[in-house]
């Protein structure tokens, strides 16, 4: 297995999480291009989601996370509404503005792969923003992908997959589970900072049965075999934390609002995570800082600084 470790040792490591953007440019799609499940997505665009989404938040919180300078950004899915191929090319002029593909980390959603046809190929244009640091020519896919950056391994799984209507549910495979299992327990060997990136929450009960990750048990054993120090989602669109069993203590699991999202509600609000990384003489210590939408400002402002846990190194 190859184990690309790269960059220098960051001390500490500062990573932005930001989820959901749901771009959606139906204007420039032909009347053919809904007659299959993107209808449906685009009737509750229409009743609902348009009044809930704002691309011009979006472009608040890209200006907001780029002031942080960032070690890396990490992007937890569903970067469309309709999976639409200008929504695809929306979402990529986004990516290259929050950062090089070298700096910028992403995973799908479900509505990334929201129709069958030809969803791997429009996916491919932010393959680069997907892409392992392992060379091309030995990569098994595109998905799930190696990062290494200083101490920290981050390690992304795609649960997107084209599903039947009125279902939002995702699977990551056995195939997938197999080679992260082997990248955490490398990882650990190496004494890094692992971080799980998954588009669908793993921790079950937190979204309705047609949303939720049907593989979340295999995904739970696994991480409660070989641990993991953080786990980050999307698809919820609420900043959330929860945790699911480790070897030896919880693994918090921590949920992003979405990116565009216009609510009042603080919870549902649009923002962005901070999470601090350090080694100490005792081990890891790690910190999030919430980023919440201020309408009245047009701006993100920042929350208290949270410890997530401090833990012995492996």
């Amino acid at each position: 297995m190859s184990f690309v470790k790269t960059g220098r040792d960051y001390v500490p490591f500062t990573l932005i999480h930001i989820s959901d953007f749901h771009l959606c440019c139906p204007q420039k799609a032909a009347f053919t291009a809904f007659g299959n499940k993107r209808i449906l997505s685009y009737v509750s665009w229409r009743i609902r989601r348009r009044r809930q989404h704002d691309p011009r938040v979006l472009d608040d919180l890209v200006r907001g996370v780029r002031a942080q300078a960032a070690d890396h950004v990490v992007v937890t899915g569903d970067l469309t509404q309709l999976a639409l191929p200008a929504e695809f090319d929306a979402a990529r002029r986004y990516l290259e503005t929050l950062g090089a593909p070298r700096d910028v980390f992403m995973v799908p959603g479900n509505h990334d792969a929201l129709v069958s046809t030809d969803w791997e190929a429009r996916l491919s244009r932010w393959a680069d923003y997907m892409r392992s640091d392992e060379p091309a020519s030995q990569a098994r896919s595109l998905l799930p992908a190696l990062r290494v950056r200083g101490p920290i391994a981050l390690i992304g799984l795609s649960s997107a997959q084209p599903t039947r209507p009125f279902s939002a549910a995702g699977r990551i495979g056995a195939g997938a589970l197999a080679r992260c299992s082997e990248w955490l327990v490398e990882a650990a060997r190496r004494s890094l900072f692992r971080i799980v990136l998954i588009h669908h929450p793993p921790v079950p009960g937190m979204v309705s049965a047609h949303k939720r990750l049907s593989d979340a048990e295999a995904f739970a054993r696994m991480v409660q075999r070989h641990g993991a120090e953080l786990i980050l989602h999307g698809h919820t669109h609420q900043r959330s934390r929860t945790y699911l069993a480790g070897p030896e203590s919880p693994i918090p699991v921590l949920g992003a609002p979405s990116a565009s999202a216009t609510g009042r509600d603080p919870i549902r609000r649009a923002g962005f995570g901070v999470v601090r990384i350090r080694r100490a003489s005792t081990g890891w210590e790690a910190t999030s800082q919430d980023h919440w939408y201020a309408p009245e400002q047009e701006r993100f402002v920042p929350g208290m600084e949270e410890p997530i846990w401090s833990l012995p190194n492996i």
